[in-house]
């Protein structure tokens, strides 16, 4: 007989839903830390339930064979009592031909052993070894019903454990399905409070570098100034003397690319598209990581052509072409959120398309044209 069966661990609490917030970014963090842990404990009892289901198991298949050698005992003993009756009867009818029984009628063997009759008709056979066998046989008869009775009654319990084992787990699995559903919505969240905490930051470097060219920008004008005063030449001849409000629009058709421009831009495009999946670093121009310009700079100094590092000094530096006349390799600028002029840009790969290393968190891709806003100007280098 086997062990009693397994104790059923305790159903498992599956937490109300808890909506997603758009919390601080030290809530969030917290609430991901809390359902981490929630879903570690119950991944855990979730390992400890199997094995208990695994052994229940292996305890409900043991039980299953000793049933089947119990009912084979049982059919062997039927089988010898069987037999037993079948000689009792020919030595009766022996007994009867020969004279021992004369003037008693020939009796059937009676499974019913307190029948006068049968016991007549054992006594007219004599045969104790016979008896023997028939009474071990209704021991055994008993004793193999008894344990198959409960050995039966134990597979039922084992089954209601195997059950209530099987509930319980599943019980545990809804619940880590519903935090990790949880655990997705808050670590959504607080990856978009990250960007948009980095987005400012990045901004804000942005606009103290648009600062800090403004100012250098003025005391250059200023220089010119007073050296044009001091030459007699009109202040308004000197370069750099003021920053544009918006990027100038050519003006016509943009000149012929020089020969071999093609086979540039093709080495730039390609180049550029090697870097999609590497991450936005700002002020970074590979071969790791990249910010926008940084990307475009790095795809075509691959291509052998050099142009600054900056998306205003590169609009400057580069040929002003309209977005009719865009070829791949060409590169496409939009304005800043802060100030409205040239603070982000992409490279065109065509199709309406291009490749950019987009803002801080995120990594360098390929979108339409349009994804970051409408672009305000392009221009094409070499």
């Amino acid at each position: 007989m086997l062990a009693g069966s397994l104790v059923v661990a305790a159903a498992v609490v599956v937490p109300a839903a808890r909506p997603a917030f758009a919390g601080s970014i030290a809530s969030d963090r917290a609430q991901a830390s809390q359902l981490a842990a929630q879903i570690a404990t119950a991944d855990a009892q979730i390992q400890h339930l199997s094995n208990q289901f695994d052994q229940a198991q292996t305890e409900y298949q043991a039980t299953q064979v000793q049933i089947r050698q119990v009912r084979a005992q049982l059919s062997a003993a039927i089988a010898s009592a069987d037999a037993a009756r079948r000689q009792l009867r020919a030595d009766a009818l022996a007994a009867y031909m020969g004279g021992a029984g004369a003037g008693t009628d020939l009796l059937v063997f009676s499974a019913d052993m307190t029948n006068a009759s049968a016991r007549a008709e054992y006594q007219q056979v004599s045969d104790a070894e016979l008896r023997g066998a028939v009474d071990r046989f209704r021991t055994a008869e008993h004793v193999v019903g008894l344990e198959q009775g409960s050995l039966t009654r134990e597979l039922a319990a084992q089954q209601a454990t195997l059950a209530s084992l099987q509930r319980t787990r599943q019980q545990a699995e809804a619940a880590v399905t519903s935090e990790n559903v949880q655990l997705a919505s808050v670590n959504k969240d607080l990856q978009q409070q990250l960007l948009a905490q980095a987005h400012a930051i990045e901004l804000q470097r942005e606009q103290a570098a648009a600062r800090a060219a403004a100012a250098a920008r003025a005391a250059a004008a200023a220089k010119a100034a007073a050296a044009a005063k001091a030459a007699q030449v009109p202040a308004g001849s000197a370069d750099g003397a003021s920053a544009l409000p918006a990027p100038p629009q050519p003006a016509g058709p943009p000149p012929p690319a020089p020969a071999g421009w093609q086979q540039e831009a093709a080495i730039a495009v390609r180049t550029a598209m090697a870097q999609v999946g590497k991450p936005y670093v700002w002020g970074a121009a590979g071969p790791d990581s990249f910010d926008c310009s940084g990307l475009v700079m790095y795809s075509w100094h691959a291509a052998g052509v050099d142009i600054p590092h900056y998306s205003v000094s590169q609009y400057g530096a580069t040929t002003h072409i309209s977005e009719a006349d865009l070829q791949p390799g060409d590169i496409v600028f939009y304005n800043s959120p802060y100030d409205g002029y040239l603070g982000h840009e992409a490279m065109y790969i065509g199709g309406g398309q291009v490749v950019q290393a987009p803002m801080t968190g995120m990594d360098v891709m390929v979108t339409s044209i349009t994804w970051a806003g409408p672009p305000v100007a392009f221009s094409r280098p070499g």
